[in-house]
């Protein structure tokens, strides 16, 4: 331990060190304050693009929504119109094509049994083939009726 007066290298040291401590201390508060500024900046810009984007997202959607709406809303007006137009459509093909079909056949089947149909001025008449059929009178539970008998070839 020493006593005694303070010597001037002392003095001079412990002024060096506050300097370099003042000096510290104005570069950490400068740093920080740097630090400061740049993190305010980012986190305003982050707010800004959250911001940028949310407001983007909310119009995307509410546009898409608008037109799913107006889909649904112009199916909803047609889509019974269209429904019912299809379903008379196909009913109306039905009909036709068993109205056909039933027309072949007849005709074929009347043919195919000898029979030829003549349809003449409002009346219908059916006419035999001699070769293959031949016109009978028979008797059904008791009662004489007429009869075609037809030959197999």
């Amino acid at each position: 331990m020493t006593t005694g007066k303070p010597n001037r290298l002392a003095e001079k040291l412990n002024a060096d060190l506050e300097a370099v401590r003042s000096d510290h201390a104005a570069l950490m508060a400068s740093q920080l304050e740097s630090f400061r500024s740049d993190f305010s900046s980012i986190a305003t810009s982050a707010l800004h693009t959250i911001e940028t984007d949310i407001r983007f997202f909310l119009s995307d959607s509410r546009s898409e929504l608008e037109r799913r709406s107006e889909t649904i809303r112009r199916w909803l007006t047609i889509s019974p119109w269209v429904i019912v137009g299809m379903a008379s459509a196909w009913i109306a093909t039905v009909l036709i094509a068993s109205g056909f079909w039933m027309g072949l056949m007849a005709h074929s089947e009347m043919t195919e049994l000898g029979l030829t149909r003549i349809e003449q001025s409002g009346q219908t008449w059916l006419t035999l083939d001699p070769d293959r059929t031949e016109l009978k009178t028979c008797t059904m539970a008791g009662t004489p009726v007429i009869c075609i008998e037809i030959k197999e070839p």
